[in-house]
C-alpha cells in the first residue's frame, strides 16, 4: 500500500517529503493551472525539489498535441514519471501510443469497471478512480474501487484519488486500493487520532516529571 500527495504546490511537495510516509505525487491540469502557466517547467522544479520515485502528470494541452507534451515531461525523468490520460476512447488511443514508447501510463477518471479491462488490455500501469466523486454520483456509488479490483486479472494498480478526509482514505484501502492520493491536509491528519495522541502524551510524561 502507498500514500501519495495530490498537489502541484511546491511547498506541499516539500512538506510531504518531510512526513516520512509519502511515496509520490499526483497532479492534474486543474492543480497545475492554479500555480503556473508553464506546467512542464513547473514539473521540472517539483522533480528537483523531491526524491519521490513516482510522479503522475496529466498533459494539459497548453502546448499543441497531448502526446508531445506527455513525452516532453516523461523525458525529464523516465524512471519516475507516470503519464495520466482520461479513461475515454480518445484516452485509450493516447495510452496505447505512449505505452508503445515505453511510458508508464495510468487511466484517470476510471469511473467504471470497464476502465480496468481497457487498462489491462493496453498495458497501463494503473487506473485512478475518483472516490469522492463516485460517492456523490448516483450513477456510480461507493463500490467503485471494489468493482475495479474485482475485474482485475493482472498487475495493474488501483490508485484511489479524490478523497476528502481520512475516512475515505482508509475505506479506499479497505476496498482494495493499492495506493491512495490525497491533499496534504488529509495526509497530515492520518496519524492524528485523539487516542494515539493521548498515548503519546502519557508515555512522554513517564520520565518527564
Amino acid at each position: 500500500m502507498g500514500l501519495l500527495l495530490d498537489s502541484a504546490e511546491l511547498d506541499d511537495v516539500v512538506a510531504a517529503g518531510g512526513l516520512g510516509f509519502v511515496g509520490g505525487v499526483t497532479t492534474n491540469p486543474t492543480l497545475l493551472r492554479q500555480v503556473t502557466d508553464e506546467p512542464v517547467k513547473h514539473v521540472a522544479e517539483l522533480l528537483g525539489a523531491s526524491e519521490f520515485p513516482d510522479f503522475y502528470y496529466q498533459p494539459t494541452g497548453f502546448r499543441g498535441e497531448l502526446i508531445d507534451e506527455a513525452l516532453e515531461v516523461w523525458t525529464l525523468a523516465p524512471e519516475r514519471i507516470v503519464v495520466k490520460v482520461p479513461a475515454t476512447p480518445g484516452g485509450a488511443v493516447l495510452a496505447s501510443r505512449l505505452v508503445a514508447r515505453g511510458v508508464r501510463v495510468s487511466l484517470t477518471a476510471a469511473q467504471a469497471a470497464g476502465a480496468m479491462v481497457v487498462a489491462e488490455a493496453v498495458g497501463c500501469a494503473s487506473v485512478i478512480p475518483y472516490v469522492d466523486r463516485a460517492w456523490r454520483d448516483p450513477r456510480i456509488g461507493n463500490d467503485l474501487v471494489r468493482s475495479l479490483v474485482g475485474v482485475r486479472r493482472g498487475a495493474t494498480l488501483v490508485v484511489a484519488a479524490s478523497v476528502k478526509n481520512v475516512g475515505q482514505l482508509t475505506q479506499a484501502f479497505v476496498d482494495g486500493a493499492d495506493s491512495v492520493t490525497a491533499p496534504l491536509s488529509v495526509l497530515e491528519q492520518v496519524l492524528k487520532h485523539p487516542a494515539g495522541l493521548e498515548a503519546e502524551e502519557a508515555f512522554a510524561g513517564e520520565y518527564g516529571g
